[in-house]
């Protein structure tokens, strides 16, 4: 009997596998192997470990908004040093992209997830420790930045591999575990440092992440495990194909776009008179936006297309980081720029590898998508940092209006090249492709 009634979740798998362009006969002989529980229990374990790993970094804005504006509130070079932890985070997460990739398609995706959710423990139990922001820098930033390289990619693409008709929803739903996470976590966290310490905040996150994440590390598979391939047979004249090199020039853009309103949209929010306590909430509800936006657009990729999804979703970030940041110096406004920014610049998570598997095929997914990680882990390292070096600048403190500015830019050069494939790919405006 099928465990899911017909209006839930079930209907995924609707299509029952049929074959696809992007989906070879063996690989939906191998689905129809297994029951369709198996694709369920994929995208449950997947959308939680993104949750668990991406909702901590989403979440380190509010911690280090305490440390700067209470332990080294008098210091400024340990704040400077603070806002590059985030940025570590980031960029270790995309700089493991290709080998994780790659070691998931010609080992395991399940001993991988395992070995990075492990990782990601002990991090923040160093962390825990520390006294000094460089040390948070090693050990939050770098070792659990590692953690999370191991785990994103092979559970962002996992999924997609069980379905072919409604690919796009599947992954919406599993990418969608990134902003239910730091709708979780990031107020739990906030509540742990007001009420304990930063220290005790990261040995509980800890304990958590090692229990739920080992539970889920369990169910994340694929149909087919390709055991022929080695890092040896990677081509590196693929960056010769203009889409191959569009496509990475745009993840490189929304990599340093993309974390930086996570990080100081707080601060910037507490600069204009609203409290902690509220500013922690406004960024849980650019939490929530982000995963309803995951979802919803995935789900529309399977209707309007997967490049046009991705068109609207970048252009639609960009248009929100120009005109309505700069005016969000109130509950209210504020609210409706986490609506936006979250919903918008989360659904690019759904549709990113959705628009790789449909310009480079869904064999090579997860090594494919974890080189363009790999190519832009340079933008997620410059993404914070600029951001605060415009941020020190005369004028810009109280109003982050160059910030805002420099971040909608990146935003539009993504949307750029987003619709130079989709123009490669139909010049049709009302293809759906």
């Amino acid at each position: 009997m099928e465990p899911f009634d017909e209006k839930g979740i079930a209907t995924l798998a609707a299509d029952d596998v049929s074959t696809a362009d992007t989906t070879s006969p063996s690989t939906t002989d191998e689905i129809k192997e297994h029951p369709r529980y198996t694709r369920y229990l994929v995208i449950a374990s997947c959308f939680t470990i993104q949750g668990l790993s991406c909702g901590v970094v989403h979440s380190w804005g509010v911690q280090q908004e305490y440390l700067a504006n209470n332990v080294y509130k008098d210091e400024p070079k340990k704040i400077e040093t603070l806002s590059y932890i985030g940025t570590l985070m980031f960029f270790s997460l995309y700089l493991w992209g290709m080998p994780a990739g790659w070691i998931a398609e010609v080992w395991s995706y399940r001993n991988l997830c395992f070995i990075g959710v492990v990782i990601m423990a002990v991090g923040q139990v160093l962390a825990s420790f520390c006294s000094e922001p460089w040390q948070l820098c090693i050990t939050q930033g770098i070792v659990f930045g590692v953690g999370i390289g191991l785990v994103f990619g092979p559970t962002s693409t996992a999924p997609a591999g069980w379905f072919t008709k409604r690919r796009g929803l599947a992954t919406g739903i599993t990418v969608a575990g990134v902003g239910v996470g730091g709708l979780v976590i990031a107020p739990l966290t906030e509540f742990l440092v007001r009420t304990t310490s930063v220290a005790w905040s990261q040995r509980i996150t800890a304990i958590y992440i090692l229990v739920l994440g080992t539970i889920s590390c369990w169910f994340v598979r694929v149909p087919t495990q390709n055991t022929h391939r080695s890092f040896r047979s990677f081509n590196w004249r693929e960056f010769k194909n203009r889409r191959f090199a569009v496509h990475a020039a745009m993840v490189f853009f929304v990599t340093a776009a993309y974390i930086v309103p996570y990080t100081y949209l707080p601060e910037f929010w507490v600069t204009h008179g609203i409290s902690s306590q509220t500013a922690s909430v406004l960024i849980a509800v650019a939490n929530v936006a982000s995963s309803v936006g995951r979802i919803v657009t995935g789900f529309s990729a399977d209707y309007i297309g997967v490049l046009n999804s991705l068109v609207l979703s970048l252009g639609i970030a960009c248009v929100s980081c120009l005109l309505v940041w700069p005016f969000a110096t109130n509950i209210g406004v504020g609210v409706v720029m986490g609506l936006f920014y979250g919903f918008t610049a989360g659904g690019y998570w759904s549709v990113a590898p959705l628009a790789a598997a449909k310009l480079f095929g869904i064999e090579k997914l997860a090594s494919n998508t974890g080189t363009f990680y790999t190519v832009s882990a340079v933008g997620a390292w410059l993404g914070n940092p600029v951001g605060n070096a415009i941020l020190s600048g005369p004028g810009h403190g109280t109003q982050f209006l160059g910030m805002s500015i420099y971040i909608g830019v990146l935003w539009f050069s993504a949307f750029v090249m987003a619709v130079v494939n989709r123009a490669s790919y139909s010049k049709r405006l009302i293809d759906i492709v």
